[in-house]
Parts: C-alpha cells; structure tokens; sequence
C-alpha cells in the first residue's frame, strides 16, 4: 500500500475518532450541565440556557418539518437502491466477500445507526421541545435521526459514486446534490423546531464519525 493510500485511509480514522469521542463527550456535559425543566411536561433540558433561547427563536414550523421527513424517506430510498445492489451482487457472484466492500460496509452502517436509533429511544438523554400531533408524552430527541441518516446516507451515496465514476461532470453533479441534500436537511431540522439546538450538534456529531469510518473502511 502507497504512502497517500495509507494517508487517505489514517485522516478519517482519526477524524472519526476524535467525532465520536466529543459526541461521548457531548452526552455527558448535556446529563450534567446547565440541566433545568424547560421541555413539556417539565422534562429536564442539558444545556437549557443556550437550548431555551434557540427554541424560543425558531418556535415550530410545519412546513420544515414535513420537508425533512421526506428527505428522511428519500435517504432511506438511496439505502434501499444500494442495498438492492448489494443483494445483486451477491447473486450473480455468490460470495459475500466478492459483493464491492463499499456495498456492505454501507449496510454496516446502516445497521449501526438502527442499533442507535434503538439505543437513544431506550436511554433518552432529551426530550423534544414539542409535542407532536397525537402524542400525550415528549418523545426523545437526542441524536436528531434526521440529520445522522442524511449525513451518512447522502454522504455515502458521495463516497460510493466518487470510487465508481472518479471524478468528472456526473460525479461532480450528483456530489453537489447530494451535498444540498444534506445541508437541507440539517437546516431544515434545526428550523423547524422539533429538536433542540443540541440534538442537531450530536447528530451531526455522531454522523460525521461514521461516514469518516466508512470512508476508511469503504476503500477497495
């Protein structure tokens, strides 16, 4: 392996290291810092200064929120595309080791982010800043779902496509669409106001250490 290979496999172990240790790091200051009952139902808020006047600020708009929760739908789509590629492959190749190491480092990760869907839902460490149509109790919030799918599915489909087509217009285009996608998301979320300023930070956190893995870990 080249000197640059190693490099290009080295900076996003490292930088996905360092994500996901200030996203440790990031639970423990919102479980003891500044922790007050600014949520419904007088549910307790890590960070409640800074998480109160930002919600106060953006208030609830439906219109973001719908959006994003169509992004969330398409993300899960690009997922289901590769994941079909994947099945394909491994059909017609008939070995689990011959399916394209980014295909099933994908569905890895995939996996990964249910098992921390799942986790947070169980330990949740915020509530909501509202409550959504038809629900009697906050529901967790921490990590914003949202943003760590896009991160990770939108920049996968970025990674994917940069080792299949290199670079050139097709790639170039579907890079900055999928970077839109991403930015729209997150924005989106952080506006519409169904999750504190913090569950978008530990999203992006969280997010931003398995796509550096997965950019590590998806090279042939």
């Amino acid at each position: 392996m080249s000197r640059k290979e190693t490099s290009n496999r080295t900076t996003p172990i490292i930088i996905g290291s360092v994500l996901l240790v200030l996203f440790v790091a990031f639970i423990f200051v919102l479980k003891y810092i500044d922790v007050a009952a600014i949520g419904p139902g007088a549910t307790k808020v890590g960070l409640a200064t800074i998480n109160g006047m930002f919600a106060d600020f953006v208030g609830f708009n439906n219109i973001f929120y719908k959006l994003t929760q169509l992004l969330g739908y398409l993300a899960i789509l690009i997922f289901i595309f590769f994941a079909v590629c994947g099945v394909l492959q491994l059909i017609k190749r008939r070995s689990l080791f011959k399916v394209d190491r980014g295909l099933i480092t994908m569905g890895i990760m995939f996996v990964i982010l249910l098992i921390l869907y799942i986790a947070f839902d169980k330990l949740a460490i915020n509530f909501r800043p509202v409550l959504m149509a038809g629900e009697t109790m906050p529901e967790p919030s921490f990590p914003s779902s949202h943003t760590m799918l896009a991160v990770c599915v939108f920049g996968a489909t970025i990674i994917e496509f940069r080792h299949r087509l290199k670079e050139g217009r097709s790639y170039n285009i579907i890079k900055v669409m999928m970077i839109c996608l991403i930015v729209v998301t997150v924005a989106g979320r952080l506006l519409s106001g169904a999750h504190w300023l913090t569950d978008i930070i530990g999203g992006l956190l969280i997010s931003g250490s398995l796509i550096s893995f997965f950019a590590a870990a998806s090279q042939e």
